[in-house]
């Protein structure tokens, strides 16, 4: 019985973290924070970043082309919103390895925004393309 409650509780807990998630301003598509993974490289653990607030504009840009993200390292402060510009005619994530946040699919000219609120280095990876685009990182400044 209580094996059922705790799979109930965890559902929903699940579930309400999923339900989460913000839309952006000016035709890019919502970024979408998920449940923090333990182990995540940011000082302090949490989530390492957040869904960008409507109506924010990159201050660091990356670039997706021939299915791969640029440049590699991404250099951020902490508080920078970071800007995924897909290139390529396949949609494409921006995905942290640890599970902190990911970008809704990002379609062919579109950004996908995250602001970064940790000090950390971050691996992350395209979720629709996890084996091709994979081990890249945002490394986040103090």
């Amino acid at each position: 019985m209580r094996r059922l409650i705790r799979s109930a509780l965890a559902l929903v807990t699940v579930l309400a973290l999923a339900a989460c998630s913000a839309s952006q301003t000016g035709g890019t598509p919502a970024a979408s924070a998920q449940a923090p993974t333990p182990g995540a490289s940011a000082a302090g653990g949490g989530a390492a970043c957040t869904v960008a607030a409507a109506g924010t504009t990159a201050t660091v840009s990356v670039q997706i082309k021939d299915f791969k993200f640029g440049p590699q390292p991404v250099n951020a402060k902490v508080g920078d919103t970071v800007g995924w510009t897909n290139g390529d005619s396949a949609p494409h994530t921006a995905t942290m390895d640890d599970g902190s946040c990911s970008t809704e699919a990002i379609a062919q000219g579109a950004t996908g925004l995250l602001t970064f609120t940790k000090a950390g280095t971050y691996t992350y990876h395209c979720k629709i393309h996890p084996t091709q685009m994979k081990d890249f990182t945002v490394v986040v400044s103090g």
